[in-house]
């Protein structure tokens, strides 16, 4: 899911944020999320990652076959501070040492969202929605909904951000100072993916709720650990 602005106008795409669903299996229940980072470099989205307070979780599907493998609890400096392997036989995720990645390439750091607690790293850059050749827009899931954050200038930073729930409904909003947000337009997604623009709102900016995220699951020392209660599932 990708979204960009022209002349005025917002456009949303429902497919080219990622390469395909990756499915989680909890207690035997089976969950999808649309895969939205390239872990490994090789040009395919195999991660789905989901912030919350103070980093991210990611499902990593580490053999291409669409299912989670590995479960990594990510805090916003980059370090893996919980990881679990899913074990297909007994269905439960199998706690095991955390395993840290390499710093990304200088074209790929993370960008920031400057939120009112400080910068924020989300995550690189993988969307082109002015078309100019380079990725300016990173793809990130809450626990309830899809952002897109879209750096307009080119310096690192987020300049706009575009959060589509579950049911839909699209907020808009766009950085106006240090630590804030202001609403510059609300919509919603039809059954279609067809975008339809509300009554243009009264500009106002952002409170903390904004920044306010799932609480990451942490692996347990026993056998098995599982995704953050609350955690939206496509």
């Amino acid at each position: 899911m990708a979204a960009s602005r022209i002349e005025g106008r917002m456009y949303i795409e429902e497919t080219g944020a990622g390469d395909g669903d990756i499915k989680v299996t909890v207690e035997g229940q089976e969950y999808t999320a649309e895969a939205n980072y390239d872990l490994d470099g090789d040009g395919v989205d195999d991660t789905v990652t989901v912030l919350t307070d103070d980093g991210h979780v990611a499902y990593i599907d580490e053999n291409a076959d669409g299912d989670a493998d590995v479960m990594q609890t990510v805090r916003a400096d980059g370090t893996v501070t919980g990881q679990a392997r899913f074990e297909p036989a007994s269905g439960d995720w199998v706690a095991e040492r955390p395993e840290q990645h390499p710093a990304p390439p200088q074209d790929e750091q993370p960008m920031v969202v400057d939120t009112p607690h400080g910068d924020r790293p989300i995550g690189p850059a993988t969307e082109d929605t002015d078309n100019d050749g380079n990725p300016d827009t990173a793809v990130v899931t809450t626990g309830t909904a899809t952002l897109l954050a879209t750096d307009v200038d080119g310096d690192g930073s987020a300049d706009q951000l575009v959060e589509i729930g579950d049911a839909g409904e699209v907020t808009i909003t766009q950085h106006t100072g240090d630590g804030q947000w202001t609403l510059v337009e609300q919509g919603h997604l039809d059954h279609n993916g067809r975008y339809t623009a509300e009554p243009h709102p009264p500009a106002v900016a952002t409170d903390d709720a904004t920044w306010t995220f799932d609480p990451p699951p942490a692996p347990a020392d026993g056998p098995a650990a599982r995704p953050a209660p609350g955690t939206a599932w496509a």
